[in-house]
């Protein structure tokens, strides 16, 4: 007998489980997004300076090299309010036409920027012929950015909160209340600036070029608000 009933008790179990309710589901949830964007002025000029060196002996022309670099991180380091830096360093062979080796070319960057457009364009004249220009952009510094992100969330939430309202009213509900909310931040994206005014030679007075005048434009920062709200009550 006793086997008999423990075969039924085992045989119950998953009937009972299967029995038991489900978690219910969530009903009149709805899924939106807002935003709030702003184009705020860029407040940092970055540019690119090179010297490039080509001959037989790599050692040389690294020696080369590293000396106008020295020279052009001095020139722009006794600058106030300019920052630089050492950036990519590149030794290649170079080839003829039956693929050996007849030299090598050694290319060395450095990076300076500053919010100062005026000053940092200044010493990146000041440092040709010496070194040519590689490229420059303008972008937002970290601050700023944070800034308008600041001022932008603010915003993107009440538009959020704004369109709830305006859904659960339409539907004919009384309120709602907040699900799972995302906030993320789009941009600012830095674009590349080609200048050609600055890479040439030096005058014939021997003077660098004057600095161009510059303005940087805008940057647009978005600050995105996504999620989920339940139609019903207001909590």
């Amino acid at each position: 007998m006793l086997p008999r009933l423990a075969a039924l008790a085992l045989i119950w179990l998953p009937l009972a489980a299967l029995a038991q309710p489900g978690p219910q589901p969530f009903f009149n949830v709805v899924t939106l997004e807002a935003s709030a964007t702003s184009d705020v002025p860029t407040d940092t000029l970055t540019v690119t300076m090179f010297t490039e060196e080509t001959g037989p002996d790599p050692a040389a022309l690294a020696a080369r090299a590293n000396t106008r670099l020295e020279q052009a991180l001095g020139t722009a380091k006794s600058e106030p309010g300019v920052e630089a830096r050492s950036g990519s360093y590149q030794t290649t062979p170079v080839y003829d036409r039956a693929s050996q080796i007849t030299g090598w070319r050694v290319r060395a960057e450095i990076v300076i920027e500053g919010r100062d457009f005026k000053t940092v364009g200044a010493v990146a004249g000041r440092m040709q012929p010496m070194m040519k220009l590689g490229g420059m952009n303008f972008s937002l510094s970290r601050d700023g950015r944070e800034k308008a992100e600041s001022s932008l969330q603010t915003d993107a939430l009440r538009r959020f909160q704004a369109r709830a309202e305006a859904i659960a009213k339409t539907l004919g509900f009384p309120g709602f209340s907040l699900g799972q909310i995302h906030v993320r931040t789009d941009g600012p994206t830095v674009q590349p600036v080609a200048f050609r005014g600055m890479a040439v030679a030096q005058m014939a007075d021997g003077a660098p070029p004057p600095a161009p005048p510059m303005e940087g434009g805008k940057s647009a920062v978005t600050v995105v608000v996504s999620g989920s709200v339940v139609l019903g009550p207001a909590k």
